[in-house]
């Protein structure tokens, strides 16, 4: 399969992403009012302290008001990108304490799983092998995001090292839902149980993103790649061409209108993973739909004027730039895995977004959302950055 997240059909781009990411070190080192070197070119050791340091924080937070087995989304949100910025960054460097942190965080979490604390699930009333979410409107609950984000860095590294009692736990808790898929338009829903709503794209994508991932392991069932396929087929029923690349909405029912009010770029940057999970394990050809991404974030008029938009398409064009509404949180960041595609173009427009507008994008790539230090180490792991420590 070759490296992690280096599908086939991107390698020439590699040298390209190496001059765009070299450039906008420069660009920032540059001007110290902006961003610090340490924040936008760390040594490998910094990583590993602050990923060991986070993936350690998830467990022992004190300042939120979640007990053991309420975490789902603490836990998902964090190590679905801390787990694989890990197993990118031993990649990049060699270094097996990177591996052995994702080993020893994986087995932390599957301690914390409802299955091993004997948790019966809220909404379910059942045992459910994953990892329940306390909600802000009362109850908790299993949810497919969760499930998804938690198990993708497991089946890395099980695909990575061979480690079969990981791979086959993360299998277990992604097959806990698979019976809950529903038909529409030739492919697969979820309806989220406690909302009683249309579960997001974005939300089915990771998890569908994880099913394809887990897929290739030799003891998952036949089912994971049917309905990752069938995730992806019911979301394209849902796209629409718009300026140069697409949109779709946030959370369509089978009965929606295709011209509802589009995803949030940020989202956006979660509902890629499945298309670029399934070309990346052969599950599907690439028939120009990562181009067409592609081009929804560089085609975007916001972008192409220098800003930062709100949502994907040329429906509702909110730059955030223009602003304090979204300055120092981490929403902005969360569109960092767009260098999943392996398009320089689309690197070096989010790239000139961070550059230009630090506000949005606190911290460098120790920001507050977890997935720019996942996005830096993709970069370091394919060529766009070589530290020399």
């Amino acid at each position: 399969m070759g490296t992690i997240y280096n599908a086939a059909h991107c390698s020439v781009n590699k040298l390209w992403l190496g001059v765009i990411a070299f450039a906008f070190v420069l660009a920032v080192s540059l001007t110290p009012s902006r961003a610090s070197g340490d924040r936008w070119n760390p040594s490998d050791d910094a990583v590993y302290k602050s990923l060991a340091w986070q993936m350690d924080h998830m467990f022992t937070r004190t300042d939120i008001d979640l007990a053991q087995g309420e975490r789902g989304r603490l836990f998902a949100w964090s190590w679905g990108y801390l787990g694989r910025a890990a197993l990118l960054m031993q990649e990049a460097t060699g270094e097996k304490r990177f591996l052995d942190l994702v080993r020893d965080t994986s087995h932390r979490l599957l301690e914390n799983r409802d299955d091993t604390l004997g948790l019966v699930d809220g909404e379910r009333g059942a045992i459910v092998p994953s990892w329940q979410v306390k909600y802000n409107f009362g109850g908790k609950s299993n949810e497919i995001t969760a499930a998804g984000l938690i198990t993708l860095p497991m089946c890395e590294y099980a695909l990575k090292t061979g480690d079969e009692k990981i791979g086959r736990e993360a299998v277990k808790s992604l097959n806990a839902f698979i019976g809950e898929r529903r038909e529409a338009h030739g492919g697969y829903y979820f309806w989220h149980l406690s909302q009683k709503i249309v579960e997001p794209l974005n939300h089915s994508h990771i998890y569908g993103a994880a099913l394809a991932t887990c897929s290739k392991l030799s003891y998952a069932p036949d089912t994971f790649a049917e309905t990752a396929k069938g995730i992806y087929r019911y979301w394209r029923h849902f796209t629409r061409a718009d300026g140069e690349g697409l949109s779709w909405a946030y959370m369509p029912a089978p009965d929606s209108p295709l011209d509802q009010k589009s995803e949030a770029i940020w989202k956006m940057g979660v509902t890629i993973e499945l298309p670029v999970a399934l070309v990346k394990h052969g599950l599907m050809a690439d028939d120009g739909i990562l181009d067409l991404l592609g081009k929804t974030v560089t085609g975007n008029s916001i972008v192409r004027a220098g800003g930062v938009p709100q949502f994907i398409g040329e429906g509702l064009l909110i730059d955030i730039s223009k602003g304090e509404k979204f300055h120092r949180r981490s929403l902005a960041g969360l569109m960092s895995p767009v260098v999943l595609l392996d398009n320089p173009a689309v690197t070096g427009a989010f790239l000139k977004m961070v550059r230009d507008h630090p506000k949005l994008y606190p911290n460098g790539w120790f920001g507050g959302s977890k997935s720019m230090m996942f996005s830096y180490a993709y970069l370091r792991a394919n060529g766009g950055f070589d530290n020399t420590n």
